[in-house]
């Protein structure tokens, strides 16, 4: 009985009118979202609120080295050896990859540049830090009221991290076009670009419309060539991120997509997921934050955050 109503429930929300305290740059946005699968937001873009964010993440993640460990290392993978893991993208626990001698930890490394030159890492992870600054970005009000336009709800914010992606030679889960299956009727994801991002430098790429298609859904990943075939590169519905630092992408991913991977410098993007508050479930092993920080949010942004993951 439980299910059949959380299922009726769930099937509420994409097609209802938007609220009525809606502004109209809002409403456009959730058009477009609606329309779309995906939309953009340049409000923060150039302002001294994301610099202040942009100079604290660089020191996190090069200064203090905060970012998640065991990390999967490129210059450990053989060809050969690791063929069975190349062929399935890396798509294992951590506890493989470890178990067959392909992360490094903490105490492997001496320095950022260190790390860089001996592992070649194709993604580093920071997890959210207990920060106002950081959480009042990933719950920016604007987002949210299009978040809640497009749901119908308020949901929770479920994944709050950064990740920053490296050129590499091996394709890892993401790199491949794919959907996610957070849930089955409401899902969306915030990727918020901390550096100017182009074709060469990772740009994300999202197949727009795609959500309630049929295609591509007998499988877990998909290469370029068989997206293509269908939706061809430069096409009108295949879209590519090339965008300015301090652009947050909304999309409901789970329509087609990937990450891009970087040919040269680096790429740093936030990723934020928002799905409906669920039972029987705790909260989110992506985030924590304490007390003083949730005190300092807004009430409407203390909304997003479950009661499992305030501590302190």
């Amino acid at each position: 009985m439980i299910k059949v109503i959380l299922e009726a429930g769930a099937k509420i929300g994409r097609k209802a009118s938007p609220p009525e305290t809606m502004g109209p740059v809002a409403k456009a946005k959730l058009d477009s979202l609606r329309d779309r699968g995906f939309v953009m937001f340049d409000h923060l873009v150039g302002t001294p609120e994301f610099a202040k964010i942009q100079a604290d993440l660089k020191k996190r993640i090069e200064g203090e080295m905060k970012f998640e460990f065991p990390c999967l290392a490129q210059t450990r993978i053989d060809q050969q050896k690791h063929a069975d893991l190349i062929e399935r993208s890396f798509r294992v626990p951590a506890s493989e990859l470890e178990r067959r001698g392909l992360t490094f930890e903490r105490s492997d490394i001496h320095s950022y540049e260190d790390l860089l030159e001996r592992f070649k890492p194709s993604t580093l992870k920071l997890l959210m830090p207990d920060d106002h600054d950081y959480f009042s970005l990933w719950l920016d009000p604007l987002l949210l009221s299009v978040i809640e336009g497009y749901m119908g709800f308020q949901p929770i914010l479920r994944e709050a991290y950064v990740r920053r992606n490296f050129p590499c030679s091996y394709k890892v889960m993401n790199h491949n076009w794919h959907r996610d299956t957070n849930h089955q009727h409401h899902l969306l994801k915030a990727f918020i670009f901390f550096n100017e991002c182009y074709v060469d430098t990772g740009a994300h790429r999202y197949i727009a419309g795609s959500v309630d298609s049929p295609l591509f859904r007998d499988k877990v990943y998909y290469s370029d060539e068989e997206i293509e075939t269908v939706f061809p590169n430069g096409s009108n519905d295949h879209i590519i991120s090339e965008v300015p630092a301090g652009t947050i992408i909304l999309e409901d991913t789970r329509g087609l997509h990937k990450a891009g991977i970087p040919q040269r410098h680096y790429r740093d993007l936030g990723f934020a997921v928002f799905v409906p508050p669920m039972l029987f479930r705790g909260g989110s092993e992506y985030f924590t934050i304490s007390k003083s920080v949730h005190a300092s949010l807004m009430p409407g942004q203390q909304a997003y955050i479950g009661r499992s993951n305030i501590i302190g």
